[in-house]
């Protein structure tokens, strides 16, 4: 038998349904857009940063020491059997001349954790430099700076001759903190390792595994592997230290007993008119006193191994790629869902209109599989149309829109785009299976029947009474408009079933996405404002001199300087979190608690209550409790600076927004850590118009100060960091929007459609054309309202899901939701089906009442 005619009808069935078409069309390109665009941006971010740290050889170990690294710490790191490569170099913080930036100059690294030229070249001769990009502004290729601080490096004076990106630094606000000028850092720089004073002990040393290079630098594997060799180093140097240290204390006795010793001697020289040899004895006195305050200030040889992990901005990327992962995984699902129900709707009813022509394909001799090849064409080429451009939008485009809202606040470039024919089989599969599945399970029943019953129009269902007509006292007051509306509801059940749902899933998006906005904004000032009420942090240098710390206190005591109070600040570890990544946890144990209340609002987010600090106990911040899974009366273990694990019982869980805070008494302290408690720190809250700056390098100039953490670098960061997630949650409203407006559009076409011949009956009755509209319309205003607030109910529950697991693990979101969210999220649909009804109303208008009452006998 011919199939000509078959698929003649089967193209021309596009043309005549084009409006259907284009609705299946436009579901399956969105929710493809998301599903791709979502689901490859996350693995995107972080094989662009793989690339990039394997183009530049990233170190996967750093070690510091506080007496740098002498041959024999050279000898132990060399002779590791996992070690492939490993680079000494050597650092110096310096402050630029006139200007209050400081900058960490490194020398140039042999292969490891290498430069990247943005423009210009790298260093060539000893004074010359190249500065980090983000400095570009500030100065220019060719211009002659002036550090104050030489330090271990041959010259003051260096000359820029490029501009640079390190591998290792990929954070653009927060750079670090130094002893120098302010205490932060305002970029990094490299030289020549020629342009330091050799016979220095390299300051550090950069390390790569023979086994790394084959792995996923995200990946737990990598992690353990590189926990493991840093372990086995560590113990291999600090057998050393304690030799070094021994070595040490001999020097110090030795340095101790000599000066004296010397004086003795110069004095008996003095008389006998021995002048040089007098003048020799006085230096040796004086280079001894020197060792001996260089070695008392130094203190016991530690050695500091450092991750990838440390590196400023590395871990901000990671969690920013593992954020949209998470998104990921909610989004597109409930697309898809939403798509796919209108999907269902839009078949079933294509499959009912053509149900005479199915009966007459049948009736002449054309099989089941014949019939179904119009329906499967049609959905097919829709949603193949729908997945192939959203595919395109999803690859290309979102990824690179989402990677610029994070790339705002890292340094790494270059975004790889990679394509995924699972990811766009799978995506494929389920937009058929939604569409084409539909459509033969709509199809079916017809299948089934004789072609005499096909060739008849299918009968329209009974009217019965419903619930409501037993409520007399409600129903004998509605109009007959209301009473025939009501009736209309109960009558089509599936399709108000369907409106409610799919007005309900896009107000659902629209409220997780307006609410995650709203737990987005205003975290850093309720944390800096409401909770954290001081400017900095002054951590002390414990072998400061006694002029040294009384300049501290005059500063403190200065006009710019509004109060300050005594505290114990020490940084706790601990491993938590999905990926088990070590946590930094800030101690903090107040001198005076009524005092350090004007500094630091201790409260419970639930209650609104004040926590007290106990005597036996510890309070800790909230997110640190949903790590550790910890409650009031838990029992926690954290690790303290020297590496002993500290058992504490949470006492009091603490409003806190970003970083992980333990706040302890005093008498808390004595009992945990075994020793008795001293300051060696101060909260400093400065007067209003007084520049942070300018005090934090006045602060530093005392030499009694070892750090400063000042508070607005750590708002800067927030800000950033929550600038980027808010500008991917416009794209996923925006999204939300769009489908919002596909759906609406589509359920009211379908409704307006199926019910020409009733529309007409009553225009023929003498319905006017607005009165027609809200016949029909009436039905779906009151679906939508339903659909909003059952939305509100699906959206709060999104929101509290995705509040949850989307923050890094150092942070948690508000999870307030503020009532315009609901009016907007309201607005949207509603706006929408204002809109939609406008467009339905010239459609009713034009209605041809003979065509649509006319049937088959």
């Amino acid at each position: 038998m011919s199939k000509r005619i078959l698929w003649k009808d089967a193209w021309q069935a596009i043309s005549r349904s084009l409006g259907r078409f284009i609705a299946i069309f436009l579901l399956m390109a969105v929710s493809a857009f998301a599903l791709i665009g979502l689901k490859i941006t996350g693995p995107d971010m972080r094989q662009t940063a793989t690339t990039f740290f394997a183009q530049h050889h990233l170190a996967d170990t750093t070690i510091t020491s506080n007496y740098g690294l002498d041959s024999r710490d050279r000898q132990i790191i060399r002779q590791q059997k996992s070690v492939k490569q490993v680079d000494f170099g050597y650092l110096q913080d310096s402050t630029i001349d006139q200007t209050k930036r400081v900058l960490r100059i490194f020398s140039q690294t042999n292969g490891v954790s290498s430069w990247q030229t943005v423009s210009g070249h790298l260093p060539r001769h000893d004074n010359e430099i190249a500065v980090s990009y983000l400095l570009k502004g500030k100065y220019h290729i060719g211009q002659w700076i002036t550090l104050k601080q030489a330090g271990s490096l041959k010259h003051r004076q260096f000359k820029i001759v490029g501009f640079v990106r390190s591998s290792e630094y990929l954070d653009r606000s927060d750079i670090g903190q130094t002893t120098a000028g302010t205490g932060q850092l305002s970029g990094v720089a490299v030289v020549k390792k020629s342009a330091f004073e050799t016979g220095t002990a390299y300051a550090i040393a950069r390390i790569t595994y023979n086994q790394t290079a084959k792995m996923n630098p995200y990946s737990t594997r990598y992690t353990n592997y590189v926990e493991k060799q840093q372990q086995q180093l560590k113990k291999a140097l600090n057998r050393h230290g304690k030799t070094k240290q021994q070595k040490l204390e001999r020097q110090l006795k030795a340095a101790q007993q000599q000066p004296a010793q010397a004086t003795q001697q110069a004095a008996v020289l003095q008389q006998k008119n021995a002048g040089a040899s007098n003048s020799a004895l006085i230096q040796q006195a004086a280079a001894l006193k020197k060792q001996q305050a260089k070695l008392k200030q130094l203190g016991t040889p530690t050695y500091t191994l450092s991750d990838r992990t440390e590196n400023p901005g590395y871990a901000i990327y990671r969690s920013n790629a593992e954020r949209v992962d998470i998104l990921a995984n909610v989004f597109p699902v409930l697309l898809f869902a939403i798509a796919a129900l209108v999907s269902l709707t839009t078949m079933t009813r294509f499959v009912e209109e053509e149900r005479i022509q199915i009966g007459t394909f049948k009736a002449l001799g054309y099989s089941n599989a014949d019939v179904a090849k119009k329906f499967a064409l049609f959905s097919l080429l829709a949603s193949s149309a729908g997945v192939a451009l959203g595919a395109w939008g999803g690859f290309m485009v979102l990824p690179k829109i989402i990677f610029k809202a994070y790339a705002a606040n890292s340094t790494l470039s270059g975004f790889q785009i990679h394509f995924s024919w699972a990811l766009l089989l799978t995506t494929w599969l389920i937009a058929v299976l939604c569409t084409t599945g539909a459509a033969l399970w709509a199809l079916h029943r017809d299948l089934k029947a004789k072609p005499a019953a096909l060739l008849l129009p299918k009968p329209p269902k009974g009217g019965s009474r419903i619930l409501l007509e037993r409520w007399h006292w409600l129903w004998n007051r509605l109009s007959f408009n209301y009473k025939v509306t009501m009736r209309n509801l109960f009558r089509y059940k599936s399709r108000a079933l369907m409106t409610i749902f799919g007005v309900a899933g896009c107000t659902g998006l629209l409220v997780m996405g307006f609410g995650i906005r709203d737990s987005l904004s205003g975290i850093s000032n309720i944390e800096y404002s409401r909770i954290i009420k001081y400017d900095l942090i002054v951590v002390q240098n414990s072998n400061s001199s006694a002029k040294q710390r009384q300049q501290l206190k005059k500063e403190l005591n200065g006009k710019s300087v509004k109060g300050h109070t005594g505290i114990y600040f020490e940084q706790l570890t601990k491993k938590a979190g999905d990926d088990d990544a070590t946590q930094s946890i800030s101690l903090i144990v107040p001198n005076n608690e009524k005092n350090f209340k004007q500094y630091f609002a201790v409260k419970n987010r639930q209650t609104k209550k004040t926590l007290k600090l106990p005597q036996d106990g510890v309070i800790i911040s909230e997110k640190l409790a949903r790590l550790l899974n910890a409650k009031k009366g838990s029992s926690i273990k954290l690790k303290d600076a020297s590496g002993k694990w500290r058992t504490m019982k949470v006492a009091g869980i603490m409003e806190m927004y970003i970083g992980h805070y333990v706040l302890m008494s005093p008498q808390a302290y004595q009992k945990i850590f075994h020793q008795s408690y001293q300051t060696n720190a101060q909260l400093i809250t400065l007067k209003k118009g007084a520049k942070l700056q300018q005090e934090s390098q006045r602060l530093m100039a005392t030499g009694a100060v070892k750090g400063i953490n000042q508070n607005v670098n750590n708002q800067r960061t927030i800000d950033n960091i929550m600038g980027s997630l808010n500008r991917v949650m416009i794209i996923l409203i925006g999204l939300a929007a769009l489908l919002a407006l596909v759906v609406i559009y589509n359920l009211s076409n379908i409704n307006i459609e199926e019910r020409m011949r009733e529309l007409s009956t009553i225009k023929v009755l003498g319905f006017y054309d607005q009165k027609v509209t809200l016949y029909i319309y009436r039905e779906t205003i009151i679906l939508s309202v339903i659909g909003i607030l059952l939305g509100y109910l699906v959206g709060i529950g999104l929101h509290r899901f995705i509040i949850l697991s989307l923050p890094p693990a150092n942070a948690m979101f508000d999870p307030t939701m503020t009532l315009i969210n609901f009016i907007v999220s309201a607005l949207i649909p509603a706006v929408i089906t204002a809109g939609v009804a406008m467009a339905m109303h010239h459609k009713i208008r034009s209605v041809d009442m003979l065509n649509a009452l006319s049937s088959v006998d």
